[in-house]
């Protein structure tokens, strides 16, 4: 929809109605679900996440726009392939390694045929 969408306008512009879009039925969500934020211990919060976890959304909004700027060019398949198959190959960098804080797992056979096969 953001390919079509960046067809019709531009790549950014269908980035940012995607992400403005999607704002509004976040906040309803987070709302009902942290009593209108009250449940949510903000100081503590931003104490005990790392920096990288803010990041989240930075990272997010990069995808969508390069979601909308390549998927018309490149074709629905080739482009999600590339994303699942990058996807992949990131988890078992960050398993292998204990990155974000996660269990450390070794690169076994199955894993690494796993990825051989995508």
């Amino acid at each position: 929809m953001n390919g079509r969408l960046a067809i019709s306008t531009t790549g950014s512009f269908a980035a940012f109605l995607s992400f403005a879009l999607g704002f509004w039925p976040l906040l309803v969500y987070f709302l009902a679900d942290t009593k209108g934020g009250k449940t949510v211990d903000w100081p503590e919060a931003a104490r005990s996440a790392p920096g990288y976890a803010w990041l989240g959304g930075v990272f997010g909004g990069i995808f969508v726009l390069i979601m909308a700027l390549v998927i018309h060019r490149r074709g629905a398949a080739i482009t999600n392939g590339i994303i699942v198959v990058t996807q992949l190959i990131i988890s078992v960098i960050i398993d292998a390694t204990g990155g974000m804080e996660s269990k450390q797992r070794d690169v076994t056979g199955l894993r690494g045929g796993g990825l051989a096969c995508m």
